[in-house]
């Protein structure tokens, strides 16, 4: 009977000691293996339709493709406007569209030059793109544009997050409304809040484990000012003043870059993760004419778009160097004054794009000069409303034909003949202005202005195939200082 209790006893200790090595809440905690990545981001900004360079970049980026999971591609705005290839395709801005579907870009923000198509083809362009265009500081309730969001989320291959944000730049003021800086005809009905008051909607999304990037369009003297306005900034990819930052700095928490304009470089931000922290964040610069490997598929939808006959016509023989805008802008008023009979004519500097080469000047060079599609607008005009006109600009802006026009002193502007007498104060002159400047511009007039429907590209195309040959090396109308 004794013997039977041992081994009772004993069994139950058996039992006992094999549920608790059972028991995994005793068992010695194995170590989690922790999660490392490294996430590679690439970014362009005012690209502004040159497509030049996209082979190369293609061949850039694809390379990176083969060897990293995490390789996102990112551009800041301004994708058009600057080459007739994709401004004047049948559908204006189109070929960007296509290149960057080909590339796999992930996300764009919005930058003023995006609506210099009008707000329909910009709809159409969004659509056909494969990646997202982001803004936050658009409100277009009451517009054609249809509402962008905000931001955009991307994730990575072991699930860290990327908020990216848009921002665009309001720095052109028309009456009491500030806008991105395009015709104001284009961004009619659209609100856009101010920047640095509309991010703090959204600064909450930063959290421990992601990271929180502003795609700017704003300017790099602007990104610094947001990085020190908000702690949780961790990376500006910027873009507008066309900043080639070679070597990307940080103020406050956020890192700050930019990719300079036209393709010219691209940018790369590398980003180590581990257990879904940052550990370190490095960017830099690469040029991109220094990439020797060319995508052949690119390189031919490239060559592809490029072959327009009709913008490699040469219209006319330049003899002379131009040297400044003063010149090129005498050309261009000349040309309306010209064309629409005008007596006076002024164009913006802002509006003059590009230089004319010496020799062969083609259609495409006055595209690529003026690539705004700005029609002329004709107004009736007295001496003091065309100065009060001059003295809403800075110094020198409006470059002008038909007359000179100098800064006697601050307050002072003398408006004169070629041969330096002064105008007739009693009478009104027929005054060709670009859409734009009689839209952006402040100045009295009583006239309306009569629309001709002719732009000033197209002034300018006329002009030089009348001429034949040009010279304007030294050529000056504009004299004193404001």
């Amino acid at each position: 009977m004794i013997k039977s209790i041992k081994s009772l006893l004993l069994l139950s200790l058996l039992l006992i000691l094999a549920s608790c090595s059972n028991d995994s809440s005793n068992t010695i905690p194995q170590e989690v293996e922790k999660v490392s990545e490294n996430i590679i981001i690439l970014h362009m900004n005012d690209i502004h339709a040159d497509i030049s360079h996209f082979p190369k970049i293609a061949a850039y980026v694809n390379e990176l493709r083969e060897t990293n999971d995490n390789v996102f591609l990112f551009s800041a705005g301004d994708l058009f406007s600057g080459n007739p290839i994709v401004d004047q395709h049948s559908k204006p801005g189109y070929p960007m569209i296509d290149l960057m579907n080909k590339l796999q870009f992930d996300v764009s923000t919005i930058g003023n030059h995006e609506f210099d198509y009008g707000q329909e083809t910009l709809n159409d362009r969004i659509d056909q793109a494969n990646f997202p265009f982001i803004c936050a500081n658009i409100d277009a309730e009451n517009a054609e544009l249809n509402q962008p969001d905000a931001y955009t989320t991307i994730t990575s291959s072991e699930g860290f997050k990327l908020i990216v944000l848009g921002l665009i730049e309001t720095g052109t003021k028309i009456g009491d409304r500030y806008i991105p800086s395009t015709h104001p005809n284009k961004v009619e009905g659209i609100n856009f809040p101010y920047y640095k008051t509309e991010i703090k909607n959204y600064t909450n999304l930063k959290k421990n484990d992601n990271l929180f990037i502003v795609l700017s369009h704003l300017g790099e003297g602007s990104d610094v000012k947001l990085a020190n306005d908000n702690d949780e900034i961790d990376l500006i990819i910027g873009g507008h003043s066309h900043t080639a930052i070679k070597t990307p700095y940080e103020e406050n928490n956020a890192l700050i870059c930019q990719a300079g304009s036209k393709g010219r470089y691209i940018g790369r931000i590398d980003i180590e993760i581990k257990d879904g922290l940052v550990l370190s964040k490095s960017a830099k610069l690469i040029e991109v004419e220094k990439l020797t490997e060319t995508d052949s598929e690119i390189a031919s939808l490239v060559s592809k778009y490029n072959n327009n006959p009709d913008l490699d016509k040469v219209i006319v023989q330049n003899l002379a160097k131009f040297n400044n805008k003063d010149e090129i802008g005498a050309l261009m008023t000349d040309a309306v004054n010209w064309k629409l009979n005008t007596d006076i004519a002024f164009q913006n500097s802002g509006g003059i794009r590009s230089w004319l080469p010496l020799g062969d000047i083609t259609v495409k060079h006055i595209y690529e000069l003026d690539p705004f599609n700005n029609e002329i607008i004709i107004y009736e005009m007295t001496c003091d409303e065309i100065r009060s006109l001059i003295s809403g600009t800075g110094s020198g802006d409006l470059k002008v034909a038909g007359i000179n026009y100098r800064y006697m002193d601050q307050n002072t502007i003398q408006l004169e003949n070629y041969n330096g007498t002064k105008l007739d104060e009693s009478k009104t002159y027929k005054v060709g202005l670009s859409s734009y400047i009689a839209s952006a511009y402040t100045f009295d007039h009583t006239d309306e202005g009569q629309n001709s429907f002719i732009t000033s590209a197209n002034c300018l195309i006329d002009f030089l195939k009348n001429e034949k040959e040009i010279n304007y090396s030294g050529v000056k109308r504009i004299f004193g200082t404001k």
